[in-house]
């Protein structure tokens, strides 16, 4: 059964926090990324203990825990969830399977901000969301990029986002009409809506920011506050220091264009309620 939901958006610190999660609390199946689209292309070459190339982590490995007739269920009811912003028969017969897993599960996903409090509802699962500086995050997409380079594809193109920016944007285009924007502005608007959504729905918030200051004492004090998820201080020297360090003057050029996008389309009060928590 679904116990608890370990959320954020991608580049956010989800990955090894989630890893955290699972050394700190090994008795229960921690899920990662149960909506990613190759989920089972993944999984069919999968072994225990394995690394993913990019994490280098065993990110998979819970999944074989699960018992076979469950992961077909499971399969069948797969399906694309990229840009996902509202909760639909498809996903809920998805996430009804996994909640019939029996075992108790954490889920990872960076696909469902926007529908956590529907998850909340159905499951009465614990909701736990990580948030990370907006600025930070967006150069995490791109964390060996030449600035000329970076600049042309945030304020140039429209799309090629690796983290599926463009699917969140083009589903709250379709709802709510904005018109078209660079790959900066889609961000500025999905970061914003999409971390306010989850912060509404959350039991607790997770600063990513003040994880990599004080590592063990956030993970003490997350700890206390989660009933469903620890995160063992032991694990503290897992956090590295961002690597990503492009200059004050490209940085500060981007902290003003979000601003400006926010102050544009009217999503102040969104923003400055996930501000309260970086």
């Amino acid at each position: 059964m679904i116990e608890g939901v370990l959320a954020g958006l991608f580049r956010q610190g989800t990955t090894i926090l989630w890893y955290v999660c699972k050394l700190s609390t090994p008795d229960k199946l921690h899920l990662y990324e149960p909506c990613h689209q190759d989920l089972f292309d993944i999984f069919s070459k999968w072994q225990k203990g394995m690394k993913d190339p990019m994490h280098k982590l065993p990110l998979w490995d819970d999944y074989l825990e699960i018992p076979s007739e469950h992961l077909e269920i499971m399969r069948q009811r797969h399906d694309n969830f990229n840009g996902v912003i509202e909760w639909n028969k498809q996903l809920e017969q998805y996430m009804d399977a996994i909640n019939m897993i029996p075992a108790p599960c954490i889920l990872q996903p960076c696909r469902l901000n926007f529908v956590l409090f529907d998850l909340k509802l159905r499951y009465g699962c614990e909701i736990a969301v990580i948030v990370r500086n907006p600025i930070d995050t967006w150069f995490a997409h791109f964390p060996i990029m030449d600035e000329d380079e970076l600049r042309k594809i945030s304020f140039d193109k429209s799309d090629g986002d690796p983290f599926y920016t463009n699917d969140f944007f083009a589903s709250l285009q379709h709802k709510y009409g904005f018109p078209k924007l660079c790959n900066f502005e889609q961000f500025t608007i999905v970061w914003t809506l999409a971390n306010y959504h989850a912060i509404c729905a959350s039991d607790v918030v997770i600063s990513y920011d003040r994880v990599v200051q004080h590592p063990a004492r956030e993970f003490m004090k997350i700890s206390r506050q989660c009933k469903t998820m620890q995160f063992d201080a032991m694990y503290a020297d897992l956090i590295k220091p961002k690597l990503v360090d492009y200059t004050l003057s490209l940085r500060r050029e981007f902290e003003i264009r979000f601003e400006k996008t926010v102050a544009e389309f009217g999503l102040d009060r969104y923003y400055e309620r996930v501000l309260r928590f970086i």
